[in-house]
């Protein structure tokens, strides 16, 4: 049976990234289901709960989760503390693990665009 990885955010039905995610997981081979689960704010501690299940590898978080998520997660890294906001969740047996790769993200995207960061 194929495990979870999950988009969490509100809203999330315009979400293209269950698509390309999808598509990336079967081309790689990689016995995994991306799903979209829409979660309003009050929702918000059962969804990063649901993280810890056995099933879900993990997933991305979008707004408005990226702060409020920080103090449900058991090991934010330096980068998440540093910035104040998660993006990503790792499931690595119950404990929920978190980093934030936005910041590489926008730094390599201005590095190629020759804008120096700093």
């Amino acid at each position: 049976m194929p495990r979870t990885i999950a988009l969490l955010g509100h809203p999330v039905a315009h979400s293209i990234s269950p698509r390309f995610q999808q598509a990336a997981l079967d081309a790689l081979g990689i016995s995994a289901r991306y799903e979209a689960w829409d979660t309003v704010p009050e929702d918000l501690p059962a969804a990063i709960e649901r993280f810890r299940s056995g099933d879900v590898l993990g997933g991305n978080v979008t707004v408005p989760h990226k702060v409020a998520a920080m103090r449900l997660v058991d090991r934010p890294d330096a980068m998440v503390e540093r910035v104040g906001a998660l993006n990503t969740i790792i499931n690595r047996a119950g404990l929920l693990h978190a980093t934030n790769t936005d910041v590489a993200g926008i730094t390599n995207a201005l590095r190629e665009a020759g804008v120096e960061a700093g």
